[in-house]
């Protein structure tokens, strides 16, 4: 049976970003837990996310002309996760801007990363 890691590095392999939904509660989640947050559950099913979502928080820029770095993005299942963004100029981020899922690499593993899209 593959560990809660691979189902989610498989779906990034598919370009999919997959989460965790509770049975018990339905609560979701993409960190990968052992016990839900919401009701201490211990059966989860793993759902697909559409990928698409909006910048909830973000973090400082580190640079006057591009930002990037790290967000809290809230996708549109309903679920939030610290994610990072993918360099852009700075003035496409802001709380709010919609986003879409973008798989990259970093040292040979597979990340979900998020770029802004046309609002």
């Amino acid at each position: 049976m593959p560990t809660a890691e691979q189902v989610f590095q498989d779906g990034l392999a598919l370009g999919e970003l997959r989460y965790q939904r509770c049975r018990w509660c339905a609560g979701r989640s993409a960190q990968l837990r052992l016990l839900c947050a919401t009701c201490g559950g211990t059966e989860f099913d793993w759902k697909r996310s559409s990928g698409q979502g909006r910048i909830y928080r973000m973090a400082a820029p580190t640079s006057a002309g591009e930002a990037g770095g790290t967000a809290v993005v809230e996708l549109d299942e309903g679920f939030r996760m610290n994610a990072r963004l993918v360099p852009v100029p700075a003035h496409r981020l802001w709380p709010g801007a919609p986003v879409r899922l973008e798989v990259t690499e970093d040292g040979g593993a597979l990340r979900a990363a998020f770029r802004p899209v046309a609002a």
